[in-house]
């Protein structure tokens, strides 16, 4: 994947065409659907919100986020409400704090299939508890841990 500089944007839509940027509400849409998804999973006992969540969230990560479900609802049902975003920012960070979430929810699948069931929904609520926190307050501790592992590899230390 190539990062650009300029970003260009597809006029009917104003999203942007390159991978290396995302509008920065997107990030915030989905840590929403993943609260749900998973948290509903813990508070109705319901495994299979739990696998769901976990499969769209891995499908993302997997495909290099080629089959993003979670993007194409905020194309298709939210960007058309809220209109184009003001500046795009990186997607770096944003993506580092995905493929964590989905790593929690894979593991949280896991315990719960190998019959691990509250520690697989302990796993899945964490995952929900800061997905919600991110989705609410626009603090993503994934995108901040993205910023100090950033920064340790400028200085050679990983």
């Amino acid at each position: 994947m190539s990062v650009t500089t300029e970003t260009e944007r597809r006029p009917e839509t104003g999203v942007s065409s390159d991978l290396a940027h995302v509008d920065p509400r997107a990030p915030r849409f989905g840590q929403a659907l993943t609260t749900l998804g998973l948290g509903g999973a813990v508070l109705l006992d319901r495994p299979v919100l739990l696998f769901a969540t976990a499969a769209v969230m891995a499908a993302a990560v997997v495909s290099g986020w080629r089959l993003d479900v979670y993007a194409a609802l905020w194309r298709t049902l939210a960007l058309p409400v809220v209109g184009p975003p003001a500046e795009p920012e990186p997607a770096a960070p944003h993506r580092f704090a995905r493929v964590l979430g989905a790593t929690g929810a894979i593991l949280a699948t896991a315990l719960v299939l190998a019959g691990f069931s509250l520690a697989g929904y302990l796993v899945a609520g964490a995952v929900a508890a800061l997905a919600g926190f991110a989705a609410v307050t626009g603090i993503c501790v994934g995108c901040r841990m993205y910023r100090q592992v950033a920064y340790f590899r400028r200085l050679n230390v990983v």
